[in-house]
């Protein structure tokens, strides 16, 4: 698995399906993602961050991340994916429209597909979501698939969910949830 710390110079994969997302406890709903995003010929390749967003964007909300850099790295290779670009998220970075991002990924990385979740929220003020991606798929030339949330007792799995268990020591569920030991 390559790591590249930058997604502003020109790389050539050749054909390239893309995620975005934070993928803080790489959780079975993000299972889901990689995993169409693995179904698709070409490279596969992971847009996320070093820190959580929301360090920077709400600094007083303090969010523990449930694994750490090294162990992020860890578990996206066990889903077989091929690169990874691993920002730290900035106020620089979340400053850039969703547009421009896009035309930088699209630029540097020539990307075909993009997976996503069907809650995303890209770019400047997170306004770059499902419909305004949608919008962008002719003028860029890709094709983007967005993921259901995917339900554990008729709760919808996340991260912050993970890490209210984590919090109250319910490892059992929260390793049901992560599918793999927490500790």
């Amino acid at each position: 698995m390559i790591v590249l710390d930058s997604f502003y110079e020109k790389q050539d994969f050749g054909k390239v399906n893309l995620s975005i997302g934070v993928f803080d406890g790489l959780h079975l709903g993000h299972a889901l993602v990689l995993k169409k995003l693995k179904e698709k010929k070409g490279k596969s390749i992971v847009f996320t961050f070093e820190n959580h967003p929301l360090d920077i964007l709400k600094p007083d909300i303090k969010i523990k991340s449930i694994y750490n850099k090294q162990d992020k790295l860890k578990y996206l290779k066990s889903f077989d994916i091929d690169v990874v670009i691993l920002i730290k998220f900035t106020l620089d970075f979340a400053d850039i429209s969703y547009i421009d991002f896009f035309k930088i990924l699209k630029k540097n990385f020539s990307f075909t597909n993009l997976i996503v979740g069907k809650d995303v929220k890209i770019g400047k003020d997170g306004i770059g979501n499902l419909n305004k991606i949608k919008k962008l798929e002719n003028e860029l030339e890709f094709k983007s698939e967005f993921i259901e949330k995917i339900k554990y007792d008729k709760r919808v799995i996340s991260s912050r969910w993970i890490r209210s268990l984590i919090e109250e020591k319910n490892f059992a569920l929260a390793e049901k949830l992560l599918n793999r030991k927490f500790l």
